[in-house]
């Protein structure tokens, strides 16, 4: 509206369901509900009678009390905002409409998930740890029994060897070293008593040693280069007897 439009209650730019008030130079924050507005101020005479000629334009200076905020308040869910923006020319006139608002709905960033802190972790007693460290200490009399049966069929084997090699069966010879390096890992397997535990882990290295010289030796298909190396092999089986037997 023009600043000469003279004082009075007119259609809301802002919503064609009320009417405002304008003072004439600019709008009030006064509102009322357009169905039943009161009759103006008399016009003084040889000025425009009520109601005024539709205006051409629309005040340019209001004071900040009088400019219109959208606000939608709450979030929703992690948080909504609602920027509103007003756009277009606002008709003036006291039958038309004011155009719809554009709103702009802008999700925010979804809020940090809080988790959960950790559980402290469960404070162990010295007795608690000794306690999950703890093994059964091995029976020596069980020990002694199953090393010596281990042993037992390492010597049958080397025997079975010794055959092997009077009868030129070379290809009988790759079994029989099988069956004495599943012996060793039966051996290597057992719980040993702590008191022969340092012996027994050097005499089993010895043992495997042993064990790998005969397979260099059957791959020369040597037959005295062969047996040699049985009797080395056999001879430490009994010295891994004698660390078995010790055990108490």
């Amino acid at each position: 509206m023009t600043s000469g439009t003279p004082a009075g209650w007119y259609t809301n730019p802002g919503d064609a369901t009320t009417n405002r008030y304008w003072d004439g130079s600019q709008w009030t924050e006064h509102l009322m509900a357009a169905s039943a507005p009161p009759a103006p101020p008399a016009a003084p005479l040889g000025t425009a009678s009520y109601p005024p000629p539709a205006p051409t334009t629309i005040p340019t200076t209001q004071s900040s009390s009088a400019t219109k905020k959208w606000v939608i308040g709450g979030a929703i869910a992690a948080g909504v905002i609602v920027a509103g923006s007003v756009g277009g020319a606002i008709g003036a006139g006291r039958n038309g409409a004011a155009p719809a608002p554009t709103v702009t709905i802008t999700a925010e960033a979804a809020a940090p998930v809080e988790t959960p802190e950790a559980a402290p972790a469960r404070e162990e007693t010295p007795e608690a740890a000794a306690s999950e460290e703890s093994t059964p200490a091995a029976d020596p009399v069980a020990f002694i029994a199953q090393s010596n049966s281990h042993l037992d069929d390492m010597l049958k084997d080397l025997g079975d060897i010794e055959v092997t090699v009077a009868e030129e069966g070379f290809w009988r010879l790759l079994s029989n070293y099988a069956e004495l390096s599943f012996n060793l890992g039966q051996l290597q397997g057992l719980d040993v008593p702590a008191s022969v535990a340092n012996d027994w882990t050097a005499s089993l290295t010895t043992l495997e040693d042993r064990i790998d010289d005969l397979s260099d030796a059957i791959a020369t298909e040597d037959g005295p280069t062969i047996l040699g190396s049985v009797d080395d092999l056999r001879a430490q089986v009994e010295a891994t007897r004698e660390v078995a037997n010790s055990a108490r």
